[in-house]
């Protein structure tokens, strides 16, 4: 049967029923309804440096698998190692960060992929993808393509290596379910000194009067989207200052109110009735995945009670297996999530490029050697 690609230059050329019956097995972050968020937002678009090239093969009955993509001139903003990009850039003059990219934008969770119908060769699809890949990089003069936080247990990881790719990694931590029966059976996991301080934090929240909850999406009312968006701004000032204007504006999360609420869970904390801090999660085949917090009043161990030791109490209770906290923190290790690594991938098309960017990376501490 013929197959034939398109790029798409927006996800809305894709039917979302269409588009989800490949991403049944992802991350929920690559179904439609989150990436077209971030697109009719205007928080993923040309101007804010992403412009979506997604790569879709199709054969006589319609799409049968998308490489979800975006065109980019710099690699400011990407997590995993768009700062690698940058400083290449700076170092060496050349043009690096000009590049096809794979990723979930402004999404530092372990979960890209291609999508690719059941019952389909994937790997033998990924390969061909990747070389119809290199041909528009070529085509249109990038310097690079390359994909960041691949799903772990992905084929894709295997294609990319035997299709000239270097790999890096980055530490990325997780909550995995060990079986346990209840919260303070986890916390047998811990020696006496850490388990007492856990114990002596959560109790504190509970004394102050603080109550915290899972709040379906489905069930949360539109102001529990807009709240989490002033969090998201207060949060996003704390730590970046006002000079940069946030990544996501409050469209974004109005349209996961709208579309994705099927997904959301908001760990909400209160005090009197009154909403004081929240942290969203995405949920999907027993994962929680953590994304956005914030509080609207500073009490001590907040933060680490609504998204630590709820989430993991309520996943325990719930049958869930793994919950991803989201990106950094190395308090994170303190409190039961166990360090696991995350995977990127680069490819340099000119060979100048590539040797220099190569002779770069052996030097840096940490990295992986370049093959």
């Amino acid at each position: 049967m013929e197959k034939r690609v398109k790029i798409l230059s927006g996800i809305e050329e894709v039917a979302p029923e269409q588009w989800n019956a490949l991403a049944v097995d992802s991350s929920p972050m690559l179904e439609f309804e989150y990436l077209h968020a971030l697109e009719k937002s205007g928080s993923v678009s040309t101007d804010s440096g992403y412009s979506p090239a997604h790569l879709t093969l199709y054969d006589d009955t319609g799409i049968v698998a998308i490489a979800p993509l975006y065109q980019r001139e710099r690699a400011w903003v990407e997590f995993g190692d768009g700062g690698l990009i940058e400083f290449l850039s700076e170092l060496t003059g050349l043009p690096v960060g000009s590049g096809l990219v794979g990723s979930i934008p402004y999404t530092p969770v372990p979960g890209y992929d291609f999508l690719v119908a059941s019952g389909l060769d994937g790997p033998a699809i990924f390969a061909g993808m990747l070389e119809k890949i290199d041909e528009i990089a070529m085509e249109r003069g990038l310097s690079t393509s390359r994909f960041y936080f691949v799903a772990p247990e992905s084929p894709l990881n295997r294609v990319l290596a035997e299709h000239g790719y270097l790999r890096l990694s980055s530490p990325h931590l997780l909550w995995f379910n060990r079986g346990y029966n209840s919260f303070d059976e986890f916390l047998l996991s811990f020696k006496s000194g850490r388990r007492t301080k856990i114990k002596r934090e959560w109790r504190s929240i509970r004394d102050s009067g603080i109550e915290i909850s899972m709040v379906e999406g489905t069930s949360a009312p539109p102001s529990f989207y807009h709240d989490l968006y002033l969090l998201y701004r207060r949060t996003w000032t704390k730590h970046m200052g006002r000079g940069i204007r946030p990544f996501l504006n409050e469209s974004f999360f109005s349209l996961l109110g709208d579309n994705f609420a099927q997904r959301c869970a908001f760990s909400v904390s209160q005090l009197s009735g009154e909403r004081i801090g929240m942290a969203l999660f995405y949920n999907k085949a027993e994962r929680l995945y953590g994304r956005y917090w914030g509080s609207f009043r500073e009490v001590p161990f907040l933060h680490f009670a609504t998204c630590y030791y709820y989430p993991i109490s309520f996943a325990i209770e719930n049958g869930i297996g793994m919950v991803d906290p989201g990106f950094g923190g190395e308090h994170k290790t303190l409190r039961g999530f166990e360090e696991s690594y995350a995977y990127h991938y680069l490819k340099f098309y000119d060979e100048n490029q590539r040797r220099i960017a190569y002779a770069v990376l052996d030097r840096m501490r940490g990295r992986e050697p370049s093959k």
